[in-house]
């Protein structure tokens, strides 16, 4: 049915929980998975296929074998099978319905875990950019992604014609370049709070 795999993980109080081999197709969906499936061929969906291309499987499908469902990792095993794979590692717990539920939330809640440090983020991503031969956006941010939190202009860019009727609020900010350095730190925590795209046009 399944082969062993050697590595396991430890969890909490020395819990060691194996990793096994199993066919793909009986890990079975859990039919309360919260989470919006990925349409093949969406931004999201490419960018996780090409994660998984890239990179593998690095982080673990979590499988319940008290109920045959999969925990976390939902989307990544419908590209895999997309991609015509037939049996993938995956990190075995035995949990109870309502503890497998919990920790599908868990897993999959943005609000477990700490957000960026955009100053960070930004640094970081700059090295990458200025790698010769790297393609940054291998980290699952495309080019207008690190346009718009490198604050580089985006060269395709053009404004949207304007509606009868808009639903947000456009705000133009004309910055003397002495103050941007500055300004620039503000701008990243305004990104940080409220998740605006933020547009920039650099002097020439």
């Amino acid at each position: 049915m399944f082969a062993e795999i050697n590595p396991q993980v430890e969890g909490k109080g020395g819990i060691s929980f194996p990793l096994r081999r199993m066919p793909i197709t009986e890990l079975k969906p859990a039919p309360y998975n919260p989470r919006i499936p990925l349409e093949p061929g969406t931004p999201a969906y490419r960018r996780l296929e090409r994660s998984l291309q890239e990179f593998s499987l690095v982080q673990p499908i979590v499988w319940n074998d008290q109920t045959g469902h999969i925990v976390s990792g939902h989307q990544r095993v419908e590209i895999l099978k997309d991609r015509g794979e037939t049996d993938i590692p995956v990190l075995v717990v035995s949990l109870s319905t309502e503890r497998e539920k919990a920790l599908n939330v868990t897993l999959n809640n943005r609000q477990v875990g700490s957000d960026w440090d955009q100053n960070a983020l930004a640094t970081l991503m700059t090295d990458l950019v200025d790698l010769p031969d790297f393609d940054a956006t291998l980290t699952g941010f495309d080019e207008r992604d690190l346009n718009d939190f490198l604050f580089t202009p985006d060269p395709n860019f053009e404004p949207e014609e304007e509606e009868a009727e808009q639903n947000h609020v456009l705000v133009t900010l004309e910055v003397p370049p002495e103050h941007w350095t500055e300004i620039q730190q503000d701008l990243n925590e305004i990104i940080r709070r409220w998740r605006v795209p933020v547009h920039v046009q650099l002097p020439s």
